[in-house]
């Protein structure tokens, strides 16, 4: 009978101990993206029909219409850069290729089943003024990344901010069990790293965008999207997310630009060494030119790999995931084949781009304290008269090396614009340093104070922080021009010095450096086990 106590009781321990290990391992989970699939590669998808109110149309990807036959789709070819799909080529000009549009309408009807699934979401409240409904967005809310239910209606006034907190993988999922509705001259604004590409609003009927909105991101709705008038979009308007013909897609003087995700650099994967400065590489690209409104053409990208920090660096070598023969130029002044301190290093790379695409170049460089990589994205527009923006990120840590327990870092950062349209809603973030100003107003380096960043400008900040130990942080530049989000992002790394432990006088060797929470629990386990083996062999 004491032997059953204890085999209780050391199973009750067991269990908790289990327990416990697993609630350390169940967080909350953020938003997850949404894979659209094939249905990502059109602009506009509908079921039933597909019309056009007003011409000037500006629709930046393909256009699909299914599963309805015998409709001609109301868009003309020349505003659409891109293919138009129905499934018979009833209309002028329309291709037929019913397989290509059965794969994305599937596709469609399971990212739609996924966004209205997403877990752990927070229910939108109606406001006093609510005049759409009850799940109303009111002027002026700034929501963090996560999933916003309604039961009814979403419906957005003024301006909603998306601050994605310097994460550019941030996602928001917007349920909306039945319609969503934007005001005239209302704003959905991106601020702090979020990307267009990575907002989702999943809509159980119809959704309307109001006279002259602006807005981010792909709407899934079962039933219509209609827009009531010169409406700006980065993302995607698909319609009939469960493919049975119940849904149109009108357009009245819309302009439409894919959203595609910048990628974010890589950082954390190299070990640096606490006496010596770790490298810093920064790289800027334009392409050349930034738009093919005609058609598709040649593009030249130009990069420039330069050395901010205080070593120079060996095995620099830049690489641009969309152009495959980069060619280094000039700039190895004393031909010693390192990137020495305020080198800049010239590259380029040309190719025909035949449709709108936003790629990555990543610079690379080594020391003997370790690898460091910079990015830069950039989009060409094809086919639409719109030039796309471009935006630059320079930051640097007023010290690179700090002793054993850390100490206080300002980071230096440095905007510019290396486009040739002005930036408007400029944001300046980072991921591990609290204090800059997200949107930008009023800055002194504003010169004709318009609150744009123009090609002419600079734009200078500083952030200070406490850190602790070796430490690697994301700052982030954003900016906004003709419907196209500009995002560029500058890691740095500051090195601290590691703590050397001062172990109590228990006997033990110095090599013993293992944590007294494993030791303790896993003592104690040992002499639970051990009693109870001796016990068990008393009853033999």
């Amino acid at each position: 009978m004491k032997i059953f106590k204890f085999n209780k009781i050391l199973i009750i321990v067991l269990v908790f101990g289990f327990t416990l290990g697993l609630v350390g391992l169940v967080a909350v989970k953020a938003a997850t993206t949404i894979d659209l699939g094939t249905a990502g590669d059109f602009s506009v998808l509908a079921g039933s029909g597909i019309t056009d109110t007003a011409p000037s149309n500006i629709i930046s990807g393909d256009v699909g219409l299914s599963p309805t036959t015998g409709a001609a789709i109301g868009i003309p070819s020349t505003e659409v850069n891109g293919v138009i799909y129905s499934v018979d080529g009833a209309g002028t000009g329309d291709i037929m290729d019913a397989s290509r549009l059965t794969t994305a309408k599937g596709d469609l009807v399971t990212a739609y089943n996924a966004a209205a699934t997403a877990g752990s979401a927070t229910t939108i409240t109606a406001s006093s003024t609510d005049s759409f409904g009850s799940g109303t967005i009111t002027n002026g809310n700034s929501l963090t990344p996560g999933v916003y239910n309604s039961g009814s209606t979403i419906g957005i006034t003024g301006t909603l901010v998306l601050d994605g907190g310097g994460d550019a993988n941030a996602v928001f999922i917007f349920q909306a069990g039945s319609s969503l509705t934007t005001a005239t001259d209302s704003v959905v604004s991106l601020i702090n790293g979020t990307q267009a590409c990575n907002v989702f609003w999943q809509v159980g009927s119809d959704a309307t965008l109001g006279t002259n909105s602006e807005f981010y991101g792909t709407i899934m709705a079962i039933s219509s999207i209609t827009d009531d008038g010169d409406s700006t979009i980065e993302g995607r308007l698909l319609a009939d997310a469960n493919d049975n013909t119940t849904g149109a897609v009108t357009l009245n003087n819309t302009t439409i630009t894919e959203s595609v995700c910048a990628v974010v650099p890589a950082s954390g994967r190299t070990r640096f060494i606490a006496q010596l400065p770790p490298p810093l590489i920064n790289v800027t690209k334009i392409p050349n030119p930034l738009a093919l409104p005609l058609g598709p053409g040649s593009v030249t990208y130009n990069y420039i790999a330069t050395n901010i920090g205080e070593i120079a660096m060996s095995d620099v070598w830049v690489r641009d995931d969309k152009c495959s023969s980069v060619q280094f130029i000039s700039g190895d002044d004393n031909n010693n084949s390192l990137l020495d301190i305020n080198e800049g290093w010239k590259y380029s790379c040309t190719k025909t781009v035949s449709e709108t695409e936003t790629n990555t170049v990543t610079a690379h460089g080594a020391t003997t304290n370790g690898e460091v990589w910079d990015t830069a994205n950039a989009t060409v527009v094809v086919g639409i008269p719109v030039i796309p923006p471009l935006i630059h990120l320079v930051k640097k840590p007023n010290i690179s090396l700090l002793p054993a327990g850390g100490g206080a870092v300002t980071y230096n950062y440095t905007v510019t614009n290396p486009g040739t349209v002005p930036l408007n809603n400029v944001s300046i973030t980072d991921n591990k340093c609290t204090g800059l100003p997200g949107r930008v107003l009023s800055h002194p380096g504003d010169l004709n104070k318009n609150n744009l960043l123009e090609s002419n400008e600079t734009w200078s900040f500083t952030c200070q922080t406490n850190i602790i130990q070796t430490t690697t942080n994301i700052g982030t530049a954003e900016g906004h021009a003709n419907g196209l989000t500009a995002i560029d992002f500058s890691p740095a790394t500051v090195v601290v010095a590691p703590v050397v432990p001062k172990l109590p006088k228990t006997g033990f060797g110095s090599e013993n450096n293992i944590s007294w929470n494993i030791i303790i629990p896993a003592g104690i386990m040992g002499i639970l086990i051990s009693f109870y083996l001796a016990r068990k062999k008393q009853t033999n």
